[in-house]
């Protein structure tokens, strides 16, 4: 069985984002280590705009990328009156674009906002004992509730987990903790 985790919106930045956002030499601090190895919630909180409209404390997650991310929920889609793609994590060409407000500045985020993909993170000894492989997109069966479109991860940094953006689990009643297996 695979443990779920439940994912609010949240943003991951790059180097020149976390200039702009929080000033010259600035590290993150952790709050809270996560599952994913290395990964962490922030301290650190950020607002979004786009069409006039914020969003506040909008919770950063570390360590820094290459690239620059807002991870949205369909109500926030919704709330700003746009269309971030669901995708998966990093495939940003064509995304939508927004802003991004710190302590110390704004940054214009172009093509950086997704609604992320349901997804399974797996290690490279995960995927042989449950016999898959990366990139591979697979059904599961939660609670008798079946989800397609399940898209597998796996790189070094993988601690076997589903993620599943908040809207989608309240919709289906799935929490943090709960099992999945694959169908």
């Amino acid at each position: 069985m695979i443990k779920v985790g439940v994912s609010n919106h949240h943003v991951h930045l790059n180097e020149e984002s976390l200039k702009a956002l929080f000033g010259e030499n600035y590290e993150l601090t952790v709050k809270r280590p996560l599952n994913q190895k290395y990964q962490f919630a922030a301290e650190e909180t950020v607002t979004l705009v786009k069409n006039n409209k914020t969003l506040e404390h909008i919770r950063v997650v570390g360590p820094l990328r290459s690239y620059t991310q807002v991870e949205l929920l369909d109500k926030d889609n919704e709330y700003f009156g746009i269309n971030a793609p669901v995708r998966k994590s990093g495939d940003l060409k064509g995304s939508e674009t927004i802003d991004i407000i710190g302590p110390n500045g704004t940054y214009h985020a172009v093509e950086s906002t997704i609604v992320s993909d349901t997804h399974i993170h797996m290690s490279a000894e995960d995927l042989i004992t449950f016999n898959r492989h990366n990139d591979e997109v697979v059904k599961i069966n939660c609670k008798g509730i079946i989800v397609d479109d399940v898209h597998i991860k796996s790189d070094d940094t993988c601690v076997l987990e589903m993620h599943i953006n908040k809207d989608i689990a309240e919709r289906l009643g799935i929490e943090t903790g709960d099992e999945i297996e694959i169908c």
